[in-house]
């Protein structure tokens, strides 16, 4: 028979229905798995040596409801000498003929050098649904609740939440790292845009600084040359000392005129050496807000140092200067 349909009243006992046509009724409304919201969801917990017990709960699986309302004790047989198996705690559906009903038992695994979980029964009229796995070690006579992995609120064995409704932490957890791998995504290209931005800006008026300091720089050395011929010794000596320090300030606010510049990985330290040896070190520092430049001689003496300190809302800067 192909069609079926119920339920209709009985003439003359013309109308029967059995079981299996009564739970059918909830075929669409209830899917199979664990009732969240009943008892301890048959949590299955270590007591004592091999002893196990099951939590209270109830539970909906192959047309059938299985309930349990006091703690079940299970006692476990004793593990293989020489090789490690799982074992299996499960609600078994029984439709056989001599049995018709659930019960939750121990299903033991297989003993190996690289125990599996053991293969429950999915067809004909029994039916395994697993609870827990249990890793069995080879000659231990204990179980300990680290033993236990629990299968209830997993795709295996899933949480019924309500009428349609399963939730399986499975899926919960990959959603979570799904989510959270797009989010580190997106962090690292906003990061890597905004760090080829502010290396290109920075490249920029390095190079805006460059021209500017060549431009200036032939006048700068005639307006020196005809101070110095107008000069006695001393004066000059001491014009040379002030120029000097000048200039010491003047590379420390634009830099060195010619040379080389070298840019770190992170964008946040640019090296510069000219061609009489000097090296002019700009450091950025706190995200961007502090800018260190030291200038050193050709053999490494300390020639000047300044600090410039920008604040969060960029409206302020603070610069300090030290020249030896």
């Amino acid at each position: 028979m192909s069609v079926t349909s119920g339920f209709f009243n009985s003439l003359s006992g013309d109308r029967k229905y059995d079981a299996r046509q009564m739970s059918q009724l909830f075929d669409g409304l209830i899917n199979d798995g664990i009732f969240e919201s009943i008892g301890d969801c048959f949590a299955v917990k270590s007591v004592s040596d091999l002893n196990l017990t099951v939590g209270t709960g109830r539970a909906w699986f192959n047309h059938t409801w299985t309930y349990n309302d006091a703690i079940l004790p299970l006692a476990a047989n004793s593990a293989d000498l020489l090789l490690d198996r799982i074992d299996a705690v499960v609600i078994e559906v029984n439709d056989s003929d001599g049995v018709r009903q659930n019960s939750i038992k121990i299903v033991e695994g297989v003993a190996a050098s690289s125990p599996v979980n053991p293969v429950l029964s999915n067809s004909g009229k029994i039916f395994q649904h697993a609870l827990a796995y249990i890793y069995r070690k080879a000659g231990s006579n204990a179980i300990r609740q680290a033993d236990i992995t629990n299968k209830i609120g997993t795709d295996e064995t899933p949480f019924v939440t309500g009428i349609l409704r399963v939730t399986s932490l499975d899926e919960l957890l990959g959603q979570w790292q799904d989510e959270l791998d797009r989010f580190v995504e997106n962090e690292e290209a906003d990061y890597s845009a905004w760090y080829a931005a502010m290396k290109e800006a920075l490249e920029k008026n390095a190079s805006d600084l460059d021209i500017w300091t060549e431009n200036e720089k032939e006048s700068i050395l005639a307006w020196f040359e005809h101070m110095k011929g107008q000069l006695d010794v001393d004066s000059a000596a001491n014009l040379q000392n002030q120029i000097d320090r000048a200039d010491v300030e003047r590379i420390l606010l634009v830099g060195l005129t010619d040379g080389e510049k070298t840019f770190s990985d992170d964008g946040t330290t640019i090296t510069t050496i000219d061609s009489a040896g000097r090296k002019y070190v700009k450091t950025f520092t706190d995200g961007f807000l502090t800018c260190t430049s030291v200038l050193t001689d050709a053999s490494g003496g300390f020639m000047g140092q300044m600090v410039k300190k920008f604040s969060s809302d960029g409206k302020v800067i603070s610069s300090e200067v030290r020249i030896i």
